[in-house]
């Protein structure tokens, strides 16, 4: 444990040393997606831990990225007050969703979170007067300086998301090892057997899919502001598979299974640029192979080389 420890601060030490060894726009901007990602993919981690599995996750990522733009634009607020407030209003957009449908299990509920996505994508693309259109919204300001630091460029942005990164994983830890956590816990493995012993198995659904789905509105209101435009082309079915396809390759057994996921599905398609319009291919491929050869996800790659190591 104490090792563990000690690796984490080194990745945050890291971390935050890191524009002070690179200030390569590039590089920060490859950092930041997987920031931007890693927020909401642990929001997919957490439902999943209720034995639910969501499709339509970035439909939620949509809310949060037009709530903030709306709240910002049209009615003036604060970057600082509407970027919460994104989050709060995803998560209570996902309590009106998950309320009836959460007690559907399997297949039909992730048919229900895909359904769902594609009407929250029609709102948009057919309400231009408000939301854009296919056109998306442009001109999206950035955050007001905070604390004499300007958002002009990508550095502020990689700490702002860093520490909201990082309030997401002490969150998703302090979850996990508290009591709820192990309610969700043994509601994945059974609810029938959860419900007998007296838990309300809806009541820790709910709260997991709207805790979840708050940290998509998070991240994506931080996307609205960071590219100063939002359109339904980054909120797409493909955006919810490839949540679920990151949390799977990184590993869903632990917190830090969707950053690693996060981390290498954002730099995988970089060094593949000549094959884009393969991406999806790409990802598709990875994770057959990874649930091959690692079912338990990238982060248990070093305790199967140790184990390796002393079979020799």
């Amino acid at each position: 444990m104490a090792k563990r420890r000690v690796g984490h601060f080194i990745v945050l030490l890291a971390a935050v040393a890191f524009p002070a060894v690179s200030q390569d726009p590039y590089l920060l901007n490859l950092l930041i997606m997987t920031g931007i990602w890693t927020t909401s993919v642990w929001g997919v981690r957490l439902i999943m831990s209720t034995g639910q599995l969501t499709l339509g996750h970035a439909a939620y990522m949509a809310v949060g990225a037009y709530a903030s733009t709306l709240l910002v634009m049209k009615a003036g607020l604060s970057f600082w007050l509407a970027f919460p407030l994104s989050g709060l209003i995803s998560a209570f957009v996902a309590l009106l969703i998950g309320y009836p449908t959460l007690r559907i299990k399997g297949a039909y509920f992730s048919i229900i979170t895909f359904a769902f996505a594609e009407i929250i994508r029609l709102i948009i693309v057919n309400w231009p007067s408000l939301l854009g259109g296919y056109g998306g919204i442009s001109s999206i300001p950035a955050p007001q300086p905070l604390f004499s630091i300007r958002f002009t460029s990508r550095i502020p942005f990689y700490y702002l998301i860093l520490a909201v990164s990082f309030i997401t994983y002490l969150v998703m830890v302090r979850m996990e090892k508290s009591r709820i956590g192990k309610i969700f816990s043994s509601i994945h493995e059974s609810d029938t057997l959860a419900e007998s012993v007296g838990i309300n198995i809806m009541k820790y659904k709910v709260i997991a899919f709207c805790i979840g789905c708050f940290f998509a509105g998070l991240s994506g209101s931080f996307y609205a502001h960071y590219f100063n435009f939002t359109s339904p082309e980054f909120f797409t079915i493909w955006q919810s598979i490839y949540c679920l396809i990151f949390v799977l390759v990184g590993g869903a057994g632990s917190v830090l299974g969707p950053l690693l996921g996060s981390f290498f599905l954002t730099l995988i398609p970089e060094f593949l640029r000549v094959a884009r319009e393969y991406e999806p291919v790409v990802y598709a491929i990875i994770l057959i192979l990874v649930m091959f050869l690692l079912p338990g996800g990238l982060i248990t790659l070093p305790a199967r080389l140790r184990g390796q190591k002393k079979t020799h």
